[in-house]
């Protein structure tokens, strides 16, 4: 009766102590973004942008380090300001993906992980992201620039 209890205990704290990974995540993201205005009215424009670039961890070889993403978003700009949506597709060296929503302005955005593939299937979490450099312009519609992202991360099995 001891070892039947032992086996049965021991499967099922294994499942329970990979049921979630995660930890934080510090990157820095620089990137290309090239816009394209779809329509404007009312002193109001709305734009497309698709965004390029590498994420590197502050911290060598932290999460998310060493990787390339995609990001499609719309934005609406005005005297008032600028706000856009969009989604973004993170991969790293081994071809993992993980997804995500970023919502936000110029001064800073929100990212929140939405799903994954591979070692980020089940993945949850984002964070605030800052701006910290703008490049000089490579054409009125192509931008260069820099930001600073921090948040949490929680991948369950």
């Amino acid at each position: 009766m001891k070892m039947r209890t032992l086996i049965l205990a021991a499967g099922i704290a294994a499942p329970l102590a990979c049921a979630a990974q995660g930890g934080t995540y510090d990157l820095k993201l620089c990137s290309t973004s090239e816009a394209t205005v779809i329509d404007s009215a009312g002193g109001t424009t709305i734009l497309a942008t698709h965004v390029r670039g590498l994420s590197d961890s502050m911290t060598p070889g932290g999460a998310f380090d060493n990787q390339t993403y995609e990001c499609r978003s719309v934005a609406n700009a005005s005297k008032s300001g600028v706000e856009f949506t969009g989604r973004c597709t993170f991969v790293d060296m081994d071809g993992h993906k993980a997804l995500g929503a970023v919502s936000g302005n110029p001064k800073g955005w929100t990212w929140k992980f939405l799903s994954g593939t591979g070692k980020y299937e089940g993945i949850e979490g984002g964070g605030p992201t800052k701006p910290l450099k703008q490049y000089p312009r490579l054409s009125p519609a192509v931008s260069g620039a820099c930001a600073h992202a921090t948040g949490t991360y929680t991948i369950r099995k």
